[in-house]
């Protein structure tokens, strides 16, 4: 089986940063191509998507490799194999600063055509600069969208369609598209991408193993927009939400009532909003937080990928959303499959990345003269000095470089882990009735609410005291104290199969579970 996750928009970018952390948390399929759709390239939330994704695939490249540092088939850590192009990003319009006038080519069209132009666009959207992304208007979106050529040279599209030539060739596949219904890029890019896909299949006349699922994200934040040197510039108005949702459920009805589309839509809805602190147009700047019904999307997406899924002929339309002021709370969260219980897998990752990033990540990291003070410890000698021990020289080698690199990028990923929950937690609920009790963080991080790049900031060390809380550190669980963790790990047993650190990393992981 062959999947493919694609996220359009910021809304997409943010979709797939949830779903690339349930991934390594083995909720997962076995593979999965991911790219991202969104003209603005400098757009925060995709740049910090793609260092993620690329440091889940550096991570994962090297703690399985069969000759080093292998976690074995069995472990769930890091089980997707997640692949992507070069540049994980599509933009739909090529060159600097473009805009729709130079997109379709209005100085060369006819005065008649030039009219209806005029009669659908008027003069700032014609000339917006869309360096930056569509700006809420899909109408723009969707003209630049057609007038982009989805051909097999095009490195994004290629995968598109080696994918519907591997489902002719008798392989089952599946495509899955995250995206907002009420931004840009995202209300644009779904049903047009969606319908090219649909075209090539057809052209290619096949007719059976091609499945094609999305997720649509109905409104779900708000911002207030400053008003100061905001005359005569097009952005997103959160006011302009609802009316464009409305709209785009319109035509998504007549759509999929004329023409099946998909075989599966996933749509999530919110209320309350959250209320994003920070509002920025667009580029680095635009950097806004993870939020839960974003982890929805993820989660349907999953499904849709896993074999337990069974698609039926006809199209299906799913939802879900959270309708009543209560807490959020692990029973909030659906399962992927009745084989993949979705907390129990994510508290697992997050006591993983807690024990690691604190306590067993600095302990490995350094030159040996400072990491040998550990030798005599059962867990060091157990996991880590036995299978990195080179006869020859009479060494440990976990001091060594390359080991290093692994040892810091595991480090650096589980902060993002820790970071991702922690913000998702905070930027759900804040200034809302609602509150989040996924995980206590307030003895591990502090809150920087003014700051809209790093509004989580993790303690750099922690006390006695801060360690003595890690059995709250999950609610809604069995409280498995740090002491437990420790002994754990010192009597799980050891897949035969495992290599190097991958041996220490499994069983760490192994030993989080309630």
């Amino acid at each position: 089986m062959k999947n493919f996750i694609i996220g359009i928009g910021g809304t997409g970018a943010k979709g797939l940063e949830h779903l690339i952390h349930a991934c390594s948390a083995g909720l997962g399929p076995s593979n999965l191509w991911a790219g991202m759709v969104d003209q603005d390239e400098a757009n925060g939330n995709v740049s910090r998507t793609k260092i993620l994704l690329n440091k889940y695939i550096n991570l994962r490249n090297s703690l399985r490799d069969e000759n080093k540092h292998d976690l074995a088939k069995e472990s769930d850590l890091f089980k997707t194999n997640i692949t992507t192009n070069n540049d994980s990003v599509w933009l739909p319009l090529k060159g600097a600063d473009p805009t729709l006038e130079e997109v379709i080519s209005y100085n060369m069209l006819k005065p008649e055509v030039k009219g209806l132009i005029d009669c659908l666009y008027n003069p700032e959207e014609k000339k917006q600069n869309l360096s930056e992304g569509f700006r809420a208007r899909p109408n723009i979106g969707a003209a630049a969208m057609l007038a982009t050529t989805s051909n097999e040279d095009d490195p994004f599209w290629s995968q598109i369609y080696k994918a519907i030539d591997a489902a002719r060739g008798g392989e089952e596949v599946k495509v899955f598209i995250i995206s907002s219904i009420f931004g840009g890029t995202g209300a644009s890019g779904f049903p047009n991408i969606a319908r090219r896909i649909k075209q090539i299949q057809r052209e290619k006349n096949v007719t059976s193993n091609f499945y094609l699922g999305g997720a649509l994200m109905l409104p779900y934040f708000n911002y207030d927009v400053p008003d100061e040197n905001m005359e005569g510039e097009l952005f997103a108005r959160p006011e302009e939400f609802l009316d464009q949702t409305k709209g785009a459920l319109e035509y998504y009805a007549k759509l999929f009532e004329y023409d099946k589309i998909f075989d599966q839509v996933y749509v999530t809805g919110w209320d309350p909003l959250a209320k994003l602190p920070n509002f920025k147009m667009g580029g680095n700047l635009q950097n806004n937080p993870p939020l839960f019904p974003e982890l929805y999307a993820a989660l349907g997406a999953l499904r849709f990928f896993n074999s337990e899924n069974k698609i039926n002929s006809e199209q299906e339309i799913f939802h879900i959303g959270k309708n009543e002021s209560e807490n959020i709370l692990w029973s909030d969260i659906p399962n992927v499959s009745g084989s993949l219980n979705s907390k129990e897998n994510l508290s697992k990752l997050i006591r993983f990345s807690f024990a690691y990033n604190w306590i067993y990540g600095p302990a490995l990291t350094g030159s040996w003269s400072k990491i040998k003070k550990y030798q005599n410890e059962n867990w060091f000698k157990r996991l880590v000095y036995k299978y990195l021990y080179n006869s020859e020289t009479k060494n440990c080698e976990i001091g060594h470089e390359h080991n290093q690199e692994i040892v810091t990028l595991m480090r650096e990923y589980s902060q993002d882990i820790l970071t991702w929950i922690s913000d998702m937690q905070y930027s759900t609920t804040v200034n809302t009735e609602q509150k989040m009790e996924l995980i206590l963080s307030d003895f591990f991080a502090e809150i920087q609410p003014k700051t809209s790049s790093n509004r989580i900031l993790l303690k750099e060390k922690l006390s006695s005291a801060d360690r003595n809380q890690f059995n709250k550190l999950v609610n809604d669980s069995k409280n498995l104290k740090l002491v437990n963790l420790m002994s754990n790990i010192c009597y799980k047993k050891i897949n035969r199969e495992q290599r190097g650190l991958g041996v220490f990393m499994d069983i760490l992981y192994r030993a989080c579970e309630e």
